[in-house]
């Protein structure tokens, strides 16, 4: 079923509004029809990488397995986002008609912000999307003739309809959630206030106390009422209005004082001075004493009126304030409202402390809070806390607070432990910021801990820990008291001992919150002293709050923070507010945040985002002092120091890895050393590991046995099947409970922006995450979305539907760009065919994803071969598939053994080259001729640059095979070294007929490219195990692949002849150069007795009679992991560059291609033969079919070849003899011979390769050809010209060949007649092509005979 009986059969699709955004309108798909065609599309290469199925190529490239089907039938635009972009974009300006490219032009123009580099590397962005989107079109054509590829059904695109609908409902479930949750935390967490005091009942209060206090100041005589009821007259009153706000309004009127006096008196319950009377002492009336009162002083229906008493205590107040001529202060506890004496924002002087000491006696205060009073010194504050340390007095005290009344001295301090002491009742104590003595911390601490009720303790800025010889006692003396439920510490100074003791001892106490912020002495070269009582959390179970702020707590502090509190029941809430704990820091919080089996909710994290990890590694395998634990991928080498809690703490969370894989300690932990042996694995206590706290420990965390063991159903080259199961295994998941505290802790970022970015860094390396998450974080914070973006991109699944899903974030193409460079490099992995070169700035979250996924892919590759008995072809025998590894411009072997040794940094630029050990099944079928030659005229004529094609070659190249003429073919479109090495290496392993690999390697015409592809692949890889011939070498003997390559070099020659090693030399590590005039050492068919370093050079060539080919095809399948299948002779296109040979060799050649039909004929007319037609080519026939160098002369002579001709005309004729000799036996065989045979192969297949560009480019008339070549027009071209023109029009084959068989005349100049040679080779290519129309070209060695023929 196609796109349209899709559209014919579904009942609705999704589809995208002009805002970007998706709405479900599932009877709409008509309307968009061209998307879904383009989904269709894509659908090949999605269903390939979504992760689906076994992508395990089989008898076709396609991976066996996948559902893709591809709509034939013309569709309007390209595959990919900047496609979409541009669809919908052109709807809604009604320009459907237009143009992608024209419209796309106008829109980066009409920006007028790109320059002209960056305009044009976005237009390579769609550029390269239409390429890749045309060339998939062709090979999903074939592949779906050919039965290979599964059809689409409709019912996965209603898969994809649903996926879209939940990606919707799952934000808004998270949205609202969140909303909820910091609602409702709110209201949990909102300050316990005391009410404020009504205006009304203060105006009434303070009316009422000034009116008690005016007689006493003015002395003046009271006035008989005429009721005879004594009364004061009093300024204000309140009454009630109907149209006052409230219902009531204070104003000047006369005082109904009287009648309420009346009223009371009626009642009888005025006192003997004419007061109302308090029976319960609480200073209220008695409900029945309240009255409705108007203003005309007769009862009202809507107020009740509470006439405040005025106590013998107020009245002493007054008096002592009368003594000391001060004016009295009006509080709610002098004027007899409250038992709480409160400063309320008042700055008390010692005057008006002396005043208050009168009321004590009478109203005893069960609250002293003058926090904050910094005039208060030990003159007023020692007799008053004296007077309060009376029995009677002090009975009544809850809550004593001090705090900030810094000119209080130790005698003040001297009478708060007595207050202390004496006050049984007391529940909160708050001496912060008071100077007290050091000599004084132990009896405060004494007199704290012996306390049977405090249960609040503030003793902040007190100067614990100046002198540690008293800060243990008094921690001793503090934590034991188990009354005590909440601390504050802070602003004290504390070291690892104390803090270490601190932890000990809040396990063992009932400790609810505490405090100890800014309290971390800092010592150099030390992890932050507070991570010792974080470590010793993990045994506390009571603890709910706890804050750490401005503690120079790093990342180290975060993993402890993560190990000690994973388990812990009550921990609530954490302030860490001020500490540089940066990206590293904040992943381990939220790892600890996201997991359910703890009850943390919320920590603060304000001033956090700075910090950053700095890891320092020694040269050859030296310590590694700062570790970094990866959730990811933890397999690394590790060197420990235990007696840092990070360290330690680091330990227990490997040991925790082993224990969620299931691993045996023994294999998980291998090359263990401990300076203290013996070593044993620790057990458990409570949950907890119990890890060694002495000596230092290094070893190998290997996972390759988790691997093994926990990924069987995934095939072994599945790679992208392998990632996606290790990513769900080993990511971290946050808790369906926890995801909205999770969140949350974003939404109180909103506005902190360098907060924001540390929180996308923390997520982005260990955490999976789904596309509501990553919809929800862009949709609620649109300033950091596109840093969102690119940061949290990684963690997305791996398949296409959600990565297209996931780019529709972006709301504008222009914000599309401004990322796409940043991710560009993980949009173009290929999992499915990672071999290639990568250059990663691990800094960039996408970039270090591929760093991530390449490593991990090495481990995964390293168990295959392990498990599959494959020899070791790494290039530090270390069975490592990343070779030329460099970070920071220093090579990375020079600090690891292995890159499974290595932790991956987050910092700097990675570089490497990746060589897969991925070969090509038995059976599989490569494209056909037809439709190769189709994809390369597709890429020849766009407009992508050649960096883009190289991306787009990348993309496709695990979907097909190739043979060794298709690499070839490709070599020749790239001009630039380097873009040619990478298309070469790109598709290394997907060439069929691997064994005919010489075909395409003698396009490499120079060395350098040849050693350069030998480095990126790896020496042993690279070998020329089938054609070894003319190759030349040069193996530095300290790498393990360029060793295995001399050792078979000389096992081969003492399997074939010894001499066949020439041009030999070793040069030793010190410079002396042997140039071993006994020959090659025998010995070195052993590998252990070659030398350990020195440089080895040589060149080997071998003669048709010698070879070995049983021997040389065991090497392959050894070391080249190559099945070849008892391959013959008959099934090797033996084959020979014309760059092997020089040039007198290539004059002769050139000579008898302009008079023979094949060179054997060329043979009898020297040798003097008789003709046999039963002999190929004419054969020989002669006695003894050999030629010796004086026949070899005159049979030039006599053919009339005069290449030679001059002074030093047998010298050319005695090399040119003795390469046709390789055995050196002084005669040329007719199978010695054969070596022209295959220059000639070469020599017309370079001829054939260039007419067939040139009918691509030009099509079938020469004159159109050679009218493009000839730009001048003077109708000849010379060498120069020719070179020029040849590369101007995009072919950079070898092109000197063609000029040189049609310079005939050998003038250096070639004319219109002489090109037109070149028709002949248009009549061999059609007739080649009629014979391999719609064929695989699965045979290399037939079609090279074609072309020799």
């Amino acid at each position: 079923m196609d796109a349209d009986e899709v559209m014919a059969t579904t009942q609705g699709a999704l589809r995208f509004d002009d805002n970007g955004k998706l709405n479900n309108v599932l009877e709409t798909m008509q309307s968009q029809h061209h998307l879904i065609r383009r989904k269709t599309t894509m659908s090949l290469e999605t269903d390939l990488n979504d992760g689906k199925g076994d992508r395990t190529p089989g008898k076709m490239a396609s991976p066996a397995g996948s559902k893709s089907q591809f709509d034939t039938k013309t569709h309007r635009s390209s595959s990919g986002i900047v496609a979409d972009f541009i669809d919908r974009g052109k709807a809604a300006a009604g320009e459907s008609d237009m143009s992608s490219e024209e419209w796309f032009s106008n829109i980066l123009h009409s920006t007028k912000v790109y320059d002209e580099q960056l305009l044009a590397n976005l237009k390579g962005v769609l550029q390269f999307e239409q390429l890749l989107d045309r060339m998939m079109k062709s090979i999903t054509i074939e592949t779906k003739a050919r039965g290979l590829f599964e059809k689409t059904l409709p019912r996965a695109l209603l898969n994809h309809a649903r996926m879209i609908q939940s990606l919707h409902r799952g934000r808004f479930m998270i949205s609202v959630a969140v909303d909820n949750w910091r609602f409702r935390r709110t209201l949990l967490n909102h300050t316990i206030m005391h009410a404020t005091e009504p205006k009304r009942d203060r105006m009434a209060r303070l009316s009422e106390f000034y009116e008690t206090y005016r007689p006493s100041t003015s002395e003046t005589p009271e006035k008989e009422h005429s009721g005879g009821s004594p009364r004061y007259k009093m300024a204000f009153n309140l009454s009630i209005q109907k149209n006052a706000i409230n219902g009531m309004k204070w104003e000047v009127q006369k005082p109904a004082g009287t009648l309420v006096h009346q009223h009371f008196d009626d009642e009888e319950l005025l006192t003997h001075n004419r007061r109302p009377q308090d029976p319960r002492g609480d200073g209220r009336f008695p409900s029945e004493s309240m009255k409705r009162v108007n203003s005309a002083g007769s009862i009202s229906k809507n107020c009740f009126v509470k006439l405040k008493p005025i106590r013998s205590a107020k009245r002493q107040y007054f008096d002592e304030c009368q003594k000391t001529k001060t004016v009295p202060v009006s509080s709610m506890f002098a004027t007899g409202h409250t038992c709480r004496f409160t400063a309320d924002g008042h700055l008390y002087t010692d005057a008006e402390m002396l005043n208050f000491m009168s009321m004590l006696e009478l109203k005893p205060p069960e609250v002293l809070d003058l926090e904050g009073n910094g005039l208060l010194t030990d003159r007023s504050m020692v007799p008053f806390l004296e007077k309060l340390c009376d029995e009677n007095i002090s009975s009544n005290l809850r809550q004593l607070n001090l705090g900030g009344c810094g000119r209080l001295g130790t005698k003040t301090i001297g009478c708060v432990l007595d207050l202390t002491r004496a006050a049984e009742s007391l529940r909160t104590l708050n001496i912060s910021g008071l100077p007290v003595g050091s000599h004084q911390h132990v009896s405060v601490c004494e007199a704290i801990g012996m306390h049977k009720t405090l249960e609040s303790i503030n003793l902040s800025k007190i100067g614990l820990g100046v002198s540690p010889v008293y800060t243990m006692d008094c921690l001793t003396r503090l934590l034991t008291n188990k009354a005590v439920q909440k601390l504050d510490l802070s602003w004290n100074r504390f070291y690892h001992e104390e803090f270490q003791h601190m932890g000990h001892l809040i396990t063992q106490g009932n400790l609810r919150n505490l405090s100890v912020d800014s309290s971390s002495a800092y010592v150099v070269g030390k992890d932050s002293p507070v991570n010792e009582l974080i470590e010793a959390l993990s045994f506390d179970t009571t603890l709910e709050r706890l804050s750490l702020s401005a503690n120079r707590m790093d990342f180290t502090s975060g993993l402890v923070f993560e190990d000690a509190l994973e388990s812990h029941p009550c921990l609530k809430q954490l302030i860490l507010t001020d500490n540089p704990l940066g990206a590293l820091g904040m992943r381990s919080l939220l790892r600890l945040l996201s997991r359910a089996s703890n009850g943390l909710s919320h920590f603060e994290s304000e001033g956090c985002y700075h910090g950053a990890a700095v890891e320092f590694q020694g040269v050859g395998n030296e310590d590694i002092t700062c570790p970094i634990f990866s959730f990811t991928n933890p397999g690394s080498k590790y060197s420990l120091d235990l007696t840092r809690p990070y360290h330690r703490s680091l330990l227990r969370m490997l040991y925790k890895t082993a224990e969620r894989y299931k691993l045996d300690f023994a294999q998980a932990f291998q090359d263990l050393v401990y300076s203290e042996p013996p070593y044993q694995h620790p057990g458990q206590e409570s949950g907890v590991w119990r890890v060694e706290s002495v000596g230092k420990l290094k070893f190998l965390f290997c996972v390759e046995t988790q691997i093994r063991s926990a990924i069987t159903d995934i095939s072994d080259y599945d790679f992208l099947g392998f990632l996606d199961t290790h990513f769900e295994m080993t990511r971290f998941k946050a808790s369906m409970t926890k995801i909205t505290p999770l969140f949350a802790k974003w939404r109180e970022l909103d506005g902190r922006e360098l907060d924001q970015l540390v929180y996308l860094d923390a997520l982005a390396k260990d955490f999976n995450m789904s596309l509501p998450y990553l919809a929800y974080i862009c949709g609620t914070s649109p300033v950091v979305a596109l840093k969102a973006m690119v940061k949290l991109f990684p963690t997305l699944p791996c398949d296409q539907h959600s990565r297209f899903l996931a780019m529709r974030n972006f709301p504008r193409l222009q914000d599309v760009f401004v990322c796409y460079s940043k991710m560009e490099n993980l949009l173009q992995f290929n999992a499915q065919n990672p071999t290639g070169h990568y250059k990663l700035d691990l800094g960039n979250c996408c970039d270090f994803a591929v760093a991530q996924r390449l490593i991990l892919l090495d481990r995964w590759e390293s168990v295959v071969n392990s498990r599959r008995g494959r020899a070791d072809i790494s290039a530090r025998a270390n069975r490592s598939h990343l070779r030329n590894e460099v970070h920071q411009g220093r090579s990375l072997h020079l600090r690891v053994k292995s890159v499974a040794e290595w932790s991956l940094p987050e910092f700097d630029i990675f570089e490497t080259d990746y060589m897969s050990s991925y070969r090509v099944p038995a059976g599989s079928q490569p494209l056909t001729d037809h439709l190769w030659e189709d994809l390369m005229v597709t890429m020849y004529k766009s407009n992508c640059r050649p960096q883009d094609k190289i991306k787009v070659l990348r993309n496709i190249s695990h979907n097909i095979f190739i043979t060794s003429m298709h690499m070839r073919q490709m070599v020749g479109y790239f001009k630039e070294r380097a873009h040619r090495t990478e298309a070469l290496v790109i598709f290394y392993f997907r060439v069929v007929d691997i064994h005919q690999q010489k075909q395409f390697r003698v396009r490499f015409d120079n060395e350098e490219e040849l050693v350069e592809l030998r480095t990126r692949l790896g020496y042993a890889v690279s070998f020329p195990f089938l054609q070894p011939e003319n190759a030349k070498f040069s193996l530095n003997l300290a790498f393990h692949d360029q060793r295995i390559c001399a050792n078979m070099l000389v096992g081969l020659s003492l399997k074939e002849k010894q001499g066949n090693i020439r041009d030999y030399q070793f040069i030793h590590p010190d410079g002396r150069i042997d140039v071993m005039t006994m020959g090659v050492p025998r010995g070195w068919a052993e590998y252990d007795k070659l030398p350990p370093a020195g440089v080895f050079k040589c060149r080997y060539v071998c003669a048709p009679e010698d070879r070995n080919l049983g021997c040389r095809a065991q090497f392959a399948e050894t070391y080249a992991y190559l099945t070849l299948n008892d391959i013959s002779n008959d099934d090797i296109a033996w084959w020979t560059g014309l760059n092997e040979v020089g040039e007198d060799v290539l004059d002769l050649l050139e000579f008898f291609i302009s008079r023979y039909n094949h060179v054997n004929e060329a043979f009898r007319h020297i040798d003097g033969g008789v003709e046999s037609a039963e002999a190929p080519g004419g054969g020989n026939t002669t006695s003894n079919g050999e030629l010796t160098l004086r026949e070899f002369e005159a049979g030039l002579k006599a053919i009339g070849c005069e290449k030679y001709k001059g002074p030093d005309e047998q010298q050319r004729i005695s090399n040119v003899f003795r390469y046709l000799d390789p055995g050196q036996e002084g005669s040329v065989s007719l199978a010695e011979w054969q070596i022209l045979d295959q220059l000639w192969k070469e020599f017309e297949l370079s001829i054939m390769e260039f007419v067939q560009f040139l009918i691509f480019a030009f099509g079938e008339n020469l004159r159109d050809a050679w009218d493009n070549l000839d730009a001048s027009g003077d109708g000849e071209l010379s060498e120069e010209e020719w070179n020029q023109a040849v590369e101007a029009i995009g072919y950079f084959g070898p092109s000197h060949v063609v000029f040189a068989l049609l310079d005939r005349t050998d003038d250096n100049n070639i004319s219109f007649d002489e090109f037109q040679v070149l028709e002949k080779y248009k009549e061999k290519l059609r007739a080649r092509s009629q014979s391999g129309k719609g064929s695989t070209a699965g045979s290399s060695r037939d079609s090279s005979k074609d072309g020799g023929t």
